[in-house]
């Protein structure tokens, strides 16, 4: 086999064998796993690493349409397939958690396709934890499939690693913008392993702007003029009589007034929810409030308590420039987008006590609340170090006129808002989806848990306590179930607020497994088809045997940290 002249830790080779032959490789006099010819190319294997590709579930959600605007997953985002990430740094950078800003060479590992990238950008933080996290920027614009912004998160606070990739799995399913991700594994260059991390986008960023809003089918980005990008702070609210001045949204344009955010605000204000027109105008013009709705009921059912609803922070506003009408001061149409980030602190991780019991209690119970209610009964610890002031600007704007209906008994918007709620509920979040995609995740995941609990972390955190909190892969397969690190796993509490839900509205999920059971054929959020083991390829068919079964010019690949020569042997 030949290494790869861009990758020295890739090895290829042709070779013409039948398919279900059997094989292995052989690196340093050190036998690789047994594996099988299933197709007519194998995909980048990496060596010790026995399972490569599998088949992931995926949501079915008649009750929306998806958000085509994303340029999709695309080979990166692939849940099929756990990328290999090989990072050429001074080993300091990972014994001391930074003190370097950029990787000298970086080599991504995709299922079919590798990606190199020179001097690329590195950030560190959380370092408060042995398996910190990074952010990486790309010199290169178009990066890896128009991506060139990428956080590398260590779920550490979440035993069952797959928090964060869950509900944006969710999020995607029910056709609401929101950032890729995938688990991923990261090497130095000289094979030592560093950990699993998830991969993620960065949604502050302009590398999840132009892919998230101008993506097109066949993988290539529209024209577009960039608008300022808002990042919610704590302290984020839609209120036009903001004493702050709307000051928790972060723009990442310099000099910005905010003056189009704050004549939207305006808008907000102006809506009256009982009437329907009003509620249109501004969803069509102002606020999609559809994506907003169901973003919220997301943060409800999966106890995302870190976000708008529970705590104004972790969103982002965004306007696409092409959807405005009139002019300058005197707009008719400035339509903006709510988008929900950062994932990890849900399904009951971190909650704080002054939220304990939410996946038992209606959702009425955060709505029309007091301001005395968000500062100092659920939010009193949110204090700024600077001014000694609570950072809940104790208002819920949107929550209170739109679900609340400016203190009515009810209008078309919270009926809205509860139709959302009650379909999330009845076509994923129940335990009978729910522990599909969960067990898929578990079998996905479950090599690589193994690998990343038993490796040695080249840094440790000061502070024992605050280094990891999952150490070892019995804690991973019981948090997927049950509580280990905070009050719930992901399925008793899934359970728990599906009965909530189902009780509030007195509706019931579909309890046959086979009703609303994946397929091969099924699509994505994004409008793809999804990825089958089996999926077809150009054929180079030598001949077929008398038994039927095609002999083929086989490529292939295998993926060792290890600088020797590996040889395949086929029996």
């Amino acid at each position: 086999m030949n290494p790869d002249s861009e990758v020295p830790n890739l090895y290829k080779t042709d070779i013409s064998v039948q398919t279900g032959t059997k094989y292995n490789y052989i690196c340093g006099g050190k036998k690789d796993v047994d594996r099988i010819i299933s197709g007519e190319n194998t995909y980048n294997e990496l060596f010790g690493r026995s399972l490569t590709i599998y088949d992931m579930p995926e949501f079915d959600y008649p009750a929306s349409k998806p958000w085509t605007r994303s340029l999709g997953r695309t080979e990166l985002f692939d849940p099929n397939y756990v990328p290999i990430v090989i990072i050429d740094v001074d080993k300091s950078f990972f014994e001391n958690a930074g003190g370097i800003y950029k990787f000298n060479k970086v080599n991504f590992i995709l299922k079919e396709n590798v990606f190199t990238f020179d001097n690329v950008k590195v950030e560190t933080k959380n370092t408060d934890e042995d398996k910190f996290q990074m952010r990486i920027k790309i010199q290169d614009d178009d990066g890896i499939y128009h991506r060139n912004i990428l956080k590398f998160r260590s779920s550490a606070y979440d035993p069952a690693f797959i928090r964060q990739i869950i509900y944006g799995d969710i999020a995607h399913a029910i056709g609401n913008p929101a950032h890729e991700s995938v688990a991923v594994r990261v090497y130095h260059k000289d094979g030592t392993p560093i950990g699993l991390y998830v991969l993620q986008e960065d949604v502050t960023t302009e590398s999840f702007i132009r892919t998230a809003f101008y993506g097109n089918p066949d993988g290539t980005i529209k024209e577009y003029v960039k608008s300022p990008i808002y990042d919610g702070a704590t302290g984020g609210d839609f209120n036009v009589n903001d004493t702050h001045h709307l000051g928790a949204f972060i723009s990442d344009t310099e000099n910005d007034m905010k003056n189009d955010l704050l004549e939207m605000t305006r808008q907000v204000y102006l809506t009256d929810p009982s009437d329907p027109n009003s509620v249109k105008y501004l969803d069509e013009n102002w606020l999609d409030l559809d994506t907003f709705y169901k973003a919220l009921a997301l943060e409800y059912l999966g106890g995302h308590w870190d976000s708008f609803w529970f705590l104004t922070s972790n969103f982002v506003v965004y306007h696409p420039a092409e959807e405005v009408e009139g002019e300058k001061y005197n707009y008719s149409k400035y339509k903006y987008y709510f988008i929900d980030q950062d994932f990890d602190q849900t399904f009951s991780i971190g909650m704080k006590q002054s939220l304990s019991g939410m996946e038992k209690k209606p959702y009425t119970e955060y709505v029309n609340r007091s301001i005395n209610y968000w500062q100092n009964t659920i939010n009193s610890d949110e204090i700024s170090s600077k001014t000694g002031q609570n950072l809940d600007p104790g208002t819920r704007v949107i929550i209170n006129k739109f679900l609340g209906c400016d203190g009515q008994p009810t209008c078309e918007s919270k009926k809205a808002f509860e139709e959302h709620l009650k379909s999330i509920v009845k076509y994923i979040f129940n335990p009978i989806e729910m522990g599909r995609k969960v067990n898929g995740y578990k079998e996905r995941l479950d090599e690589e848990i193994k690998w990343d609990t038993s490796i040695e972390r080249l840094y440790h955190a000061e502070d024992p306590h605050m280094s990891i909190y999952y150490n070892n892969y019995d804690m991973f397969i019981r948090a997927l179930d049950v509580g280990v690190s905070s009050s719930h796993g992901i399925m008793n509490w899934v359970s728990d607020m599906a009965e909530n839900v189902c009780n509030q509205f007195g509706i019931q999920y579909d309890e046959d497994e086979e009703s609303n059971s994946n397929n091969n054929d099924q699509i994505y959020s994004d409008g793809n088809t999804s990825i089958k083991n089996d999926s077809p390829r150009t054929s180079n068919a030598d001949e077929e045997n008398e038994n039927g079964s095609s002999t083929y010019k086989i490529n292939i690949f295998v993926v060792t940290l290890m600088a020797i020569l590996c040889t395949i042997f086929l029996n």
